[in-house]
């Protein structure tokens, strides 16, 4: 399943220190490929691998602060059909920037102004050169980009937080038949198969492993799992409902930033009975070990662990 590489993923903030909220802007901006065509790369084992179209908008991103040098290019991300990024602004004195549209071919920035609109187009009309040089693509952008006002270092943080985790928000094919987000070299790792009944009180301790593999779906599991984050090991999770992160807690998605989580997709995720017999039999198959604090006897886990499902 390929080699993780944690640079593919984000590219690290070159944001001004000591950035004064009161007196510049704070924007954070979201640029979509025409038609979300993946112009800009692919998901590939867990990240984005960058095509060439891709390292083009990298450099240009970078080079902001060369064309309009009183800007700050900050934390962003490439995806393969959009980008988004931080940009500090000085004060001029405006309140708000409107969206903007692609300027025509050949079309230039006009006036000296440095508005939020300008740097976006300026960034778009180098993008959109390359393109138009190197490949057969003429039309490259949507019209329209989306700007949010960042008002604090915190407001700040937590859209640096989204940037950083907006690769393992993609569900993608990890090779070997498997569909999910995160950490793809979790599974070339010895995973311990957690499996636990309903109804059961949780376990006083936890046994070691480098990886510990769930459905994490009965009240003991989800406490276990709890303990796990807590404890920053490393975790593959396959839900019964799918992944996805929208119901994820904040220790899940900091465990996916740091690459210490892989969410598989199950094929059944319905999240009923049959979705969780299915989960449980794949967690049965692909772990090198197993570990049951409780099984009811006569239930389904009991019946699996028998052979009698």
């Amino acid at each position: 399943m390929g080699n993780y590489d944690p640079a593919k993923h984000h590219r690290r903030s070159i944001r001004l220190k000591g950035h004064d909220y009161a007196g510049g802007g704070v924007y954070f901006v979201t640029l979509c490929a025409q038609g979300r065509e993946p112009l800009f790369g692919r998901m590939q084992n867990g990240a984005c691998e960058l095509s060439e179209g891709g390292r083009i908008a990298e450099q240009c991103w970078r080079a902001i602060p060369e064309h309009f040098p009183e800007v700050e290019a900050g934390e962003f991300v490439i995806m393969p059909d959009h980008i988004h990024g931080i940009i500090f602004m000085p004060h001029r004195g405006e309140t708000s920037f409107a969206r903007t549209s692609e300027l025509n071919p050949g079309e230039r920035p006009k006036g000296t102004s440095r508005t939020l609109g300008s740097i976006v187009r300026g960034f778009k009309i180098g993008v959109t050169k390359w393109f138009r040089q190197n490949t057969k693509t003429e039309k490259v952008w949507q019209r329209d980009y989306y700007e949010r006002i960042l008002r604090s270092p915190e407001a700040e943080e937590r859209v640096v937080n989204y940037i950083r985790l907006n690769p393992w928000r993609c569900v993608q094919q990890l090779g070997n038949g498997l569909r999910g987000m995160g950490n793809p070299a979790l599974w070339q790792v010895e995973k311990l198969g957690v499996l636990c009944s309903r109804n059961a009180p949780g376990p006083d301790s936890i046994p070691g492993a480098p990886v510990y593999l769930s459905g994490f779906h009965s009240p003991m599991e989800k406490e276990i799992l709890k303990r796990l984050l807590a404890a920053k090991r490393n975790i593959i999770w396959c839900p019964a409902w799918g992944a996805g992160t929208n119901n994820l807690s904040p220790e899940a998605l900091t465990a996916l930033e740091e690459n210490r989580m892989l969410i598989l997709e199950m094929k059944d995720t319905e999240g009923n009975l049959a979705a969780a017999e299915q989960r449980n039999r794949f967690v049965l198959e692909k772990a090198e070990r197993l570990w049951t604090p409780h099984v009811t006897p006569g239930g389904m886990l009991d019946h699996l662990l028998k052979g009698e499902g």
